[in-house]
């Protein structure tokens, strides 16, 4: 493996892809978080979709990146945590193919990796034209967005009755809108509304 950022061919440009080690981490790079993802897990993804990139920080909302709480398992377009159990790292990943946005959960299974797709929208969202209404002005980019969940206990006013997490988790965020947690159970993601 490399220690050095690499370039997970031209389509993965965008979001600088790098194997230091072998665990995912999202990195400070130039002022910006960046994920890094071992060679095993960026080769099962290459190999689910080589045209799937994840949204730069950048191209979210500017109010949104000032207040997101940034750590090293957590971006707006990446969480990190052991999504099944196994006691191996997975990766929730929300960005878009050449047509379409997606969320998909690279996740450790057996002595590999698959990917899961948890989410497919009906187009592409363009984060120089997509805005946001803030009160006396606009910004421009993505207002959905994710952030990590450990396991415990979760209420929502919004189930009818409280989550007890065994896993870690993520949550996928409408920005000052609506909130859906995901979470594994009996083999596969399972949805549980926070917000709304």
């Amino acid at each position: 493996m490399t220690s050095v950022n690499i370039i997970l061919s031209v389509v993965f440009s965008t979001c600088l892809l790098s194997a230091q080690g072998e665990k995912p981490t999202i990195q400070l790079v130039n002022g910006e978080h960046v994920l890094s993802l071992p060679d095993p897990m960026r080769s099962i993804l290459q190999s689910y979709d080589s045209t799937f990139v994840i949204w730069r920080q950048s191209e979210y909302l500017p109010t949104l990146v000032k207040d997101y709480a940034f750590f090293e398992f957590q971006s707006p377009s990446a969480v990190i945590g052991d999504f099944n159990g196994d006691g191996i790292l997975d990766v929730a990943l929300q960005g878009h193919d050449k047509t379409t946005d997606l969320l998909l959960c690279v996740l450790s299974r057996g002595a590999g990796y698959e990917v899961q797709e948890i989410q497919k929208g009906p187009t592409l969202t363009d984060s120089k034209s997509e805005w946001y209404g803030m009160g006396d002005h606009k910004e421009y980019g993505q207002w959905v967005y994710l952030t990590f969940q450990p396991k415990g206990k979760v209420n929502s006013p919004f189930e009818n009755q409280t989550l007890d997490l065994k896993t870690d988790a993520f949550e996928v965020e409408y920005f000052e809108k609506a909130s859906v947690l995901y979470y594994w159970e009996n083999g596969k993601f399972n949805s549980f509304t926070t917000g709304d």
